[in-house]
């Protein structure tokens, strides 16, 4: 090789090194490429303006790909709640305010302020607003992997039920602190409703049905004015359809009154009909939890000495009214019951004959009893779809007619002699 040729060589090879250096990409971070700690706050306010929430993230790049110089990150992807607002970040050190954009796919990307190398380390903040009534405040923890620490904020006159109970709870002045440490794992989202009990405010209408007016009166904390007319208006529109779908005409001799209640008071449940006391009606219920409890101003009347029967009629009752009024809802939940009761059923040996539904309903018996009501509403739900509503609301009424305790051999021949048809499959269940 001569003179010429090295110094060619030699000019190749820098221009090279020089043009790998002037080459350095930014990347995407990803959550498989650093490791990422966050510490997040969730504090809701006194005075019901919101749950301002707080994130702390710290990462270290480790990405293999971005040794000796080849790459950085510059930008962080990351997603917040869809109802989130007054998004805000910045590095607090420097106190700089960090540009971010809503990308298309769902997430938020925030431009980080400068470029992190391999082996560097980068933290930096988030806080956003979410929305809550000015009495009560319900939304989800929504975490992943377990180098996160969370820390529910609310105030000591609020009484704060949260889905996981592994936390630690510190008083800190005017406000109760629930903190679930790092290591604790995150997977699914996790419900805190909080409630500030307040003196009730109520309002009142007259239903009026095929044999009597009935009024029917909401109670409901100051604030909640919406929920309180939402109830109202479906309370009465129910009461109709339930006498429409079962044939039989308000069998109770009292108004009726929905009350607005909290975890504590509908312990665990959607709702607790009390009867003549009223339907305690958890804030966040929806409607269909509404029918549900109506519904049982009818099966109560049918004086059904099995639980199975009593509920799981007032499930089909639910279906029934939610057929006429919102029909996609009313498929969905009754799919979603079917494949409940398949799913468990050989994880759970039980006979409708001897279940007993819990006294309270929380996260360590939750699965055991959905499943006794999927059960219950199976099978009802079979004789309802073998013989047709026509032919059941002639039974019901045969059945309201009796007056007195309606057993499950009584249940069956009543429908046997209305249908003219031999439900013994009914007995698989018992």
């Amino acid at each position: 090789m001569n003179f010429y040729e090295k110094r060619l060589l030699r000019f190749i090879v820098l221009f090279s090194i020089v043009l790998s250096i002037l080459y350095v990409c930014p990347v995407s971070c990803s959550w498989d490429q650093t490791i990422t700690e966050i510490d997040v706050t969730y504090e809701v306010s006194p005075d019901g303006k919101n749950i301002h929430v707080l994130r702390q993230i710290s990462f270290e790049n480790k990405d293999e790909d971005t040794k000796f110089w080849r790459g950085y990150y510059s930008n962080f992807n990351y997603y917040l709640p869809a109802n989130a607002k007054n998004i805000c970040a910045y590095e607090k050190e420097k106190g700089n305010r960090l540009s971010w954009k809503f990308m298309p796919d769902g997430y938020y990307c925030f431009n980080l302020d400068k470029k992190v190398w391999y082996g560097n380390k980068y933290v930096f903040f988030i806080e956003y607003d979410l929305p809550c009534n000015i009495n009560t405040a319900v939304f989800n923890i929504v975490e992943y992997g377990n180098r996160t620490t969370v820390i529910v904020r609310t105030p000591q006159s609020f009484e704060t039920d949260i889905e996981r109970k592994d936390y630690q709870m510190l008083e800190k002045g005017e406000y109760n602190e629930f903190v679930f440490p790092k290591g604790a794992n995150w997977q699914n989202p996790c419900q805190v409703i909080c409630v500030n009990h307040t003196e009730m405010r109520e309002i009142k209408s007259i239903a009026n049905l095929s044999e009597k007016d009935v009024q029917v009166t909401v109670r409901f904390w100051k604030g909640e004015d919406a929920w309180g007319t939402r109830i109202l208006n479906t309370t009465i529109q129910s009461l109709l359809l339930l006498e429409d779908v079962t044939g039989i005409p308000y069998p109770v001799s009292y108004n009726i009154t929905v009350i607005q209640a909290s975890i504590k008071d509908t312990q665990g449940y959607g709702g607790f009909n009390q009867g003549s006391k009223g339907i305690y009606l958890l804030h966040t219920s929806s409607d269909a939890i509404l029918i549900h409890e109506l519904a049982h101003y009818w099966t109560r009347e049918c004086h059904y000495s099995h639980i199975w029967l009593d509920e799981g009629h007032a499930d089909l009752y639910t279906y029934l009214v939610l057929k006429k009024t919102k029909p996609e809802i009313a498929e969905k939940r009754k799919n979603r019951t079917l494949k409940t009761y398949e799913e468990l059923e050989r994880k759970y040996d039980l006979n409708l004959s001897l279940w007993k539904s819990a006294e309270s309903f929380d996260s360590n018996n939750a699965e055991a009893i959905q499943f006794g009501y999927s059960k219950a509403f199976t099978a009802v739900f079979l004789v309802y779809e073998d013989l047709g509503l026509e032919t059941m609301k002639t039974s019901w009424q045969r059945l309201h007619e009796l007056d007195r305790i309606v057993d499950e051999d009584c249940f069956i021949s009543i429908i046997e002699e209305t249908s003219g048809k031999n439900i013994e499959y009914m007995k698989g269940y018992l």
